[in-house]
């Protein structure tokens, strides 16, 4: 058995060989994507062969680089799963008269004017009480977006309001797997880290509700579409049985999810009570709730607002995005192959660089492998443990470190198409992430204020290398 690390090459490149990987890789992804609006998977995969290509011309075998894409696709699996409960779970919540429900509910107490603020604060309290992004975007978050076009709210503002607010709880939750995960990876005291992250998040999340605030006041107040607004109830009472029992499920997931019940078995729950619900109360057959399940829930009510709203879920309506996370995979591949963030850690460490350096490049590394890998699960274990020397060498507390991972890998994921997390966001609020990456301010917000520490040496306690 070899004793080579899992991220050493079989053959030794220089710095110049992964300069060029980046510079083909990244810069063709961009290229296809932006200028040649190729589709992002069949992007991915183009940027990834042509990296796959060099790593085999420089003398990395094929044998390695197909274990490590074997690997990446590994790691996305439990995601490609997730997704295909949500979208089983959306459907068969549509035909439950779940979501109507919600909806409805949202149209009779929320107005126009407070609705993106009302969103955002709400997707925080979930996502701090419950310390899952996934789990708060897959109910309330379906949900809002379908309350926004109710209300005639423009969804990409409505979609940035609720990724902002679900991604500043699932930041700060101590509940919060990336939370618990980036200060272990760089041993630093939760609470400690938790507090820490307050100097990048609460600026950008305060200046984010005020934007809202702005935008909401050019929408109009509570009986801008009073008319409209009744019509869509109406009618949604109408088509569903709305009552309380139907609210059951996403209480269900929630709980099961509060208890730290794993994620899969939760949206089971979730699924197995909408698909009851239907048969109970909205007279569904097995063949329909089946049908929703895999097609999603086609509404025909006659009102075009009302069947766009409704028509949606299925695990069809993913395996767009499944492709995308099996893509993005094919791209990571020759990256770890070929040992390139490595490199850069070791280039780091010969420089003894100084405090300003090291973080800044602690920045740009991760950006750069959370390009690349699309997970924070992949870059927080691989990078934390190696930077780490480093920061507490050029004297910064490795708080410093948690929060730089935090702020270029949990907040930056919903704006990486690509990404498992920003994949998953996009497929389940309906909104590209092109649409909302404004108006998600909360997201690169966070990054620029961190940079901003980093830059100025305010707030980085470089006097103190220890967690407390």
């Amino acid at each position: 058995m070899s004793t080579t690390s899992e991220s050493t090459p079989s053959v030794s490149l220089k710095g110049w060989h992964h300069l060029i990987l980046l510079f083909v890789a990244v810069g063709s992804l961009l290229a296809a994507i932006m200028w040649l609006a190729i589709p992002t998977a069949v992007a991915l995969i183009v940027a990834g062969s042509l990296a796959i290509a060099l790593c085999l011309m420089w003398g990395i075998p094929w044998s390695r680089l197909e274990a490590d894409l074997l690997k990446g696709i590994q790691a996305m699996l439990v995601p490609i799963l997730i997704l295909i409960c949500v979208g089983m779970m959306v459907g068969v919540w549509m035909l439950s008269g779940t979501i109507p429900a919600m909806v409805t509910l949202g149209l009779e107490l929320l107005s126009p004017g407070l609705f993106l603020v009302v969103a955002c604060l709400s997707c925080s309290l979930m996502s701090v009480m419950a310390g899952t992004s996934w789990g708060t975007l897959s109910t309330i978050g379906v949900a809002l977006m379908g309350v926004a076009a109710g209300l005639d709210v423009p969804l990409a503002w409505a979609a940035g309001a609720i990724v902002t607010g679900t991604f500043f709880g699932d930041k700060l939750s101590p509940l919060s797997d990336t939370t618990v995960m980036a200060s272990a990876v760089c041993e630093v005291n939760i609470v400690t880290h938790i507090r820490h992250m307050l100097y990048s998040t609460l600026p950008a999340y305060l200046i984010a509700l005020l934007v809202y605030a702005w935008l909401g006041s050019s929408i109009g107040g509570s009986e801008a579409n009073a008319p409209e607004t009744a019509a869509l109830i109406a009618t949604l009472n109408e088509v569903f049985s709305t009552n309380a029992v139907t609210l059951l499920p996403p209480v269900m997931v929630f709980v099961c999810i509060l208890l730290k019940k794993p994620v899969l078995p939760s949206f089971a729950v979730g699924i197995v009570s909408g698909a009851l619900i239907a048969a109970l109360f909205q007279g569904a057959g097995a063949s329909a709730i089946g049908q929703a399940m895999n097609g999603g829930y086609s509404a025909s009510t006659g009102v075009e607002m009302v069947d766009s709203m409704l028509s949606r879920g299925g695990l069809q309506s993913m395996m767009s995005t499944v492709a995308v996370l099996i893509a993005a995979a094919v791209l990571g591949a020759p990256f770890k192959s070929a040992g390139t963030l490595d490199a850069a850690i070791a280039h780091l460490n010969k420089r003894r660089a100084g405090r300003r350096q090291v973080l800044g490049s602690a920045m740009g590394l991760h950006s750069v492998a959370f390009l690349l890998t699309g997970s924070y699960y992949v870059t927080f274990a691989l990078l934390g443990p190696l930077l780490r020397p480093l920061v507490i060498n050029s004297g910064s507390p490795p708080k410093n470190l948690s929060r730089i991972m935090e702020d270029t890998g949990t907040t930056l994921s919903p704006l990486v198409p690509w990404g498992v997390t920003g994949a998953f966001t996009a497929a389940t609020l309906g909104v590209s992430t092109a649409d909302f990456f404004i108006y998600a301010i909360l997201c690169y917000g966070a990054i620029i204020f961190s940079l901003f520490y980093v830059v100025s040496g305010i707030g980085l306690d470089h006097d103190r290398v220890d967690n407390r």
